[in-house]
């Protein structure tokens, strides 16, 4: 990923701060004051790497993250390329339980995917929005668990969406997921098209950066939601 953000950063004529937070490698600013749109790169995948940059960016002032990256996808319908606004998340991930009670589904904030997808589609971009399955070991994608969270609506699969959602409601900062099917998994097996999405990648990563910065500056931070310090539910997706 790190060939995508040096290229937006260029396209976009994006500045890099003297200062850049704490914990974020990768990070460049176009635009100024409110409306200033960050581009960062999470070193990593999953819930844990990605948490670093949330918290970091949080504590400095960030408060609405979109999150762009690939998804495989579980539905025939979506192809390789196809761009995808996750409207739940399945918790099938460690980290999302440090941040929220346990529950089955993770959501985004509600009025930043209601602006993003209309914003999006007339950019022509033509997003969908669908479910996925946000879970922390790849290879243990069984086909059992497959059929699970197809019967449960998840029409994508990747490893970040519910820990961003969870993180976001407990930071009180907004927060939305964008992927582009990069992969095709089902009980055939796992066929992989990054070389489809790259491409694709890009635009939605440039449409994310026009959506935003023709939003409404975000309000101020919410109160941190409560947590208590739960174990987690036996089984993998409850």
């Amino acid at each position: 990923m790190g060939r995508l953000v040096t290229r937006a950063a260029a396209r976009w004529g994006a500045r890099t701060p003297a200062r850049p937070p704490v914990g974020v490698r990768e990070f460049a600013v176009v635009g100024r004051g409110a409306r200033a749109v960050g581009l960062a790169e999470v070193r990593g995948v999953g819930g844990p790497a990605l948490s670093v940059t949330v918290e970091e960016l949080a504590a400095a002032g960030t408060r609405r993250f979109v999150s762009v990256g690939y998804a495989g996808s579980l539905d025939p319908a979506l192809r390789a390329g196809a761009a995808v606004l996750c409207t739940a998340a399945i918790r099938d991930e460690g980290t999302s339980y440090h941040y929220v009670r346990p529950a089955r589904w993770a959501y985004p904030t509600r009025a930043l995917d209601r602006e993003l997808f209309p914003r999006l589609s007339r950019a022509g971009i033509p997003v969908v929005r669908r479910r996925s399955w946000t879970i922390d070991a790849p290879y243990r994608e069984t086909v059992g668990e497959l059929r699970s969270v197809r019967r449960l609506g998840a029409a994508t699969v990747e490893m970040e969406a519910s820990a961003l959602f969870a993180m976001a409601r407990a930071l009180g900062v907004e927060a939305a997921a964008l992927f582009t099917v990069s992969d095709l998994l089902d009980e055939r097996g796992w066929r992989p098209r990054f070389d489809d999405a790259f491409g694709p990648l890009e635009t939605l990563l440039d449409g994310a950066r026009d959506a935003l910065r023709a939003l409404p500056a975000p309000g101020p931070r919410a109160r941190r939601a409560r947590t208590r310090r739960r174990t987690r539910a036996g089984g993998k997706v409850q």
